[in-house]
């Protein structure tokens, strides 16, 4: 649910582009926003808030948007989620809740925390300098500046765990809270001699809000592990005798399915294979990044040993079609953020690179320090004092050039009459 201030009535009558019905997860107060206007130096832009988390996204004034305000917020949410590591089929299930929820016009909520955040958000709000913003890409920079306002507790926290960031909370939710479960519905696989009573994974349904602070969590876990442990048998065998793979690689597959049985699902709640068939996106993106365990190098090796695993998880009668296909599309949506993730890792790695080695004069032709050598130049008297200090710039061509990038063309003028002053003074001396 939206719920929206009286005075903007008008803007969310707007034409909403239309957007698919969610399939697959039922609705929770996780959808609901609360939207009001805030000031940004001269102008009115709308803050939202999230209900559950206080997560805040900020977007355009009503008065400039042509199209209902919940098109724009659906299009913010999609980049900041996506940021954020989200799987996509989530992520698209989130915003189109968005775009079908009720709308409630009203000015004011009985919730503190959301009152309370907007008070802490606004005031951040009011010191951006919307001049400085990129009008071709002003809703990825909102996106921007809503996840950095949302990832700091100094601007706002819940004072019960002041330690967890609004958009840390939010993340949180979204990959925990809001499951794809398996269905088995749709085509089965047929009888195999790898198959496996799907229903010991679900025994554990009713449990899954519980955490690791629980006292008989740790009961739970040594349950769980003796299923998972009897269910890779069930996958080693498999792969022995239909001999997908070398033994090389077979353990690896074994090792990455071990870990996202027996470690990562159980982490935080007690999950199992079946209880959402997107968290292969997260377990790739997020854990296996986080651990050291995946690199560039072995990217494509993961995502294939995730794969077959998916389709071993079939094959054992546990997913339906339609179960390992969300699975699977989990699995390469993940691939492609940590693809992304090391592309821009070795972009920026290069790009030090670059700033850091020795550079010959001809290479530094056209830059800033050419620039104030020119200044020099022109000023001082004696070519041979600015040639001495322009050995002296080729030295760290790059640090000048950082230096000089930080400073006004007026202030490089001046310092460059300062040199050349300094210059002629040593040369009366």
């Amino acid at each position: 649910m939206l719920i929206v201030s009286k005075k903007l009535t008008p803007a969310f009558k707007k034409t909403l582009i239309s957007a698919p019905e969610p399939q697959y997860v039922p609705e929770t107060s996780l959808c609901d926003w609360i939207i009001r206007e805030v000031a940004m130096q001269d102008y009115g832009m709308l803050l939202c808030i999230n209900r559950n988390t206080q997560m805040p996204i900020v977007l355009p004034g009503a008065e400039f948007l042509k199209v209902s305000p919940v098109s724009v917020l659906r299009q913010v949410l999609m980049f900041v989620m996506a940021g954020m590591g989200i799987s996509s089929i989530k992520l698209t299930e989130y915003v189109n809740y968005i775009a079908h929820g009720e709308v409630s016009y009203q000015n004011m909520t009985a919730d503190f925390l959301v009152e309370k955040a907007f008070r802490a958000y606004a005031p951040e709000l009011a010191k951006i300098d919307v001049e400085r913003l990129d009008d071709d890409q002003l809703l990825n920079q909102l996106g921007i500046l809503s996840l950095t306002l949302g990832s700091s507790t100094k601007v706002f926290c819940d004072l019960r765990e002041p330690k967890i960031a609004p958009a840390v909370r939010f993340k949180d939710q979204i990959n925990q809270e809001w499951r794809l479960p398996a269905q088995r519905k749709g085509s089965m696989a047929e009888k195999s001699a790898w198959e496996f009573d799907y229903r010991l994974f679900h025994q554990w349904d009713d449990q899954i809000q519980k955490t690791p602070a629980w006292t008989g969590y740790a009961a739970i876990v040594r349950e769980m592990r003796q299923v998972n442990d009897a269910f890779l048998r069930r996958y080693h065998d498999y792969l022995e005798q239909t001999e997908m793979v070398d033994d090389t690689r077979m353990q690896q597959y074994l090792r990455l399915a071990d870990v996202y049985l027996n470690r990562y699902l159980i982490a935080s709640h007690p999950e199992t294979l079946t209880s959402d068939l997107t968290a292969p996106t997260a377990y790739l993106f997020e854990w296996l990044l986080e651990h050291g365990q995946i690199k560039a190098e072995n990217v494509q090796l993961v995502i294939d040993a995730m794969l077959a695993f998916g389709a071993f998880i079939k094959v054992a009668g546990v997913y339906s079609t339609l179960d390992e296909d969300l699975y699977r599309q989990a699995v390469r949506d993940g691939g492609d953020r940590v693809r992304a993730f090391f592309k821009a890792a070795a972009a920026q790695a290069q790009l030090e690179a670059k700033d850091d080695a020795p550079v010959s004069r001809q290479e530094v032709a056209g830059s800033q320090a050419d620039t104030l050598v020119q200044e020099l130049m022109a000023l001082a008297d004696d070519e041979r004092l600015v040639d001495a200090l322009a050995d002296v710039f080729n030295q760290t061509p790059a640090l000048i050039d950082k230096l000089l990038a930080k400073m006004t063309p007026l202030q490089q003028q001046n310092l460059a009459r300062k040199l050349a002053r300094l210059l002629t003074d040593d040369h009366d001396d």
